[in-house]
């Protein structure tokens, strides 16, 4: 979309991602790229004439191998995340195939490209030391977002308005029996409206918006959509999300990215168009920097 240029004409785009939390959005993502590799050798008899064979699955622990010695000499801030997608059918045969899916990310894409071309020249060298041929299939890459605080601060203003989201006892109950039998503890769950965080070094995910954000500035906001603490990406968050805890979470951040729409539209009325996307674009290219609309 961003190659398209349908992004061209957007002053700001506003954007919301399910939490356990609500707050204005102040913190970056990291950046990924993410490729398949795909081995390929020689079938053989395991027993019977195994010298006849060149292991894809030897080429692919190779790799795994080499990857997982690369990270004790990694940036802390990177993730290296592996998946092994085919290796082999039966055992008493030489696999003649095998396959992984690879995701690497940092705080920002020249880092990234730097765990990339390392990895290809592992992969490399894992192809060439178990005689086999290899292949890379690039799937995608994501920058990371590039923080507003400015509008940030007007979202801040709009959830503080709204105040907490309130639940029934039916919905708290339902959450603590979701982290029970996650093991976790018996939190509820959490509406509570945070004040706006400094912008730290990404901890977290990666997302699409990023790329949104290096051409657009991004204004963005979590609304609490599943139980406290659980474990995200998991079946317990689908149970939460898929009931009206977190139905209530996105009607929550459907309003309060209405209001910041509202918002904006009286700023604009009362400032140039110019001042008011100079001042966003300004925290833009700053990295998220300063304090604007109540930034910490």
């Amino acid at each position: 979309m961003v190659r398209a240029g349908l992004f061209d004409d957007v002053d700001v785009c506003m954007d919301w991602h399910p939490s356990d939390e609500v707050e204005a959005a102040t913190q970056s993502s990291k950046a990924l790229v993410d490729f398949r590799l795909r081995f390929f050798g020689d079938a053989s008899h395991a027993s019977g004439d195994p010298w006849n064979g060149n292991s894809a699955v030897d080429a692919m622990e190779l790799y795994t191998t080499g990857l997982n010695y690369y990270r004790e000499h990694v940036r802390p801030t990177a993730r290296i995340h592996y998946d092994i997608e085919k290796a082999g059918d039966v055992v008493n045969v030489v696999p003649d195939f095998a396959q992984i899916w690879t995701r690497l990310r940092e705080n920002d894409k020249e880092n990234v490209n730097i765990l990339y071309e390392r990895a290809k020249k592992i992969a490399e060298a894992a192809s060439m030391m178990a005689n086999v041929d290899y292949e890379m299939e690039l799937i995608s890459g994501i920058y990371e977002i590039i923080p507003n605080r400015f509008g940030a601060g007007i979202i801040q203003e709009n959830i503080e308005s709204l105040g907490e989201i309130k639940y029934t006892e039916d919905e708290i109950n339902y959450a603590n029996t979701i982290l029970k039998e996650t093991g976790k503890e018996l939190k509820g769950i959490d509406s509570k409206i945070r004040p706006i965080r400094p912008t730290l070094p990404a901890q977290g995910g990666s997302t699409d918006v990023g790329d949104v954000s290096q051409v657009v500035p991004v204004v963005r906001m979590r609304a609490t959509a599943a139980a406290k603490d659980g474990p995200w990406h998991s079946w317990a968050v689908v149970a939460c999300t898929g009931m009206s805890i977190g139905h209530k979470g996105m009607i929550y951040a459907s309003k309060a990215l209405a209001m910041t729409t509202v918002s904006y539209t009286h700023l604009r009325a009362h400032e140039t168009p110019e001042h008011l996307v100079l001042r966003v674009v300004g925290e833009k290219k700053n990295g998220g920097g300063g304090g604007g609309g109540g930034g910490g």
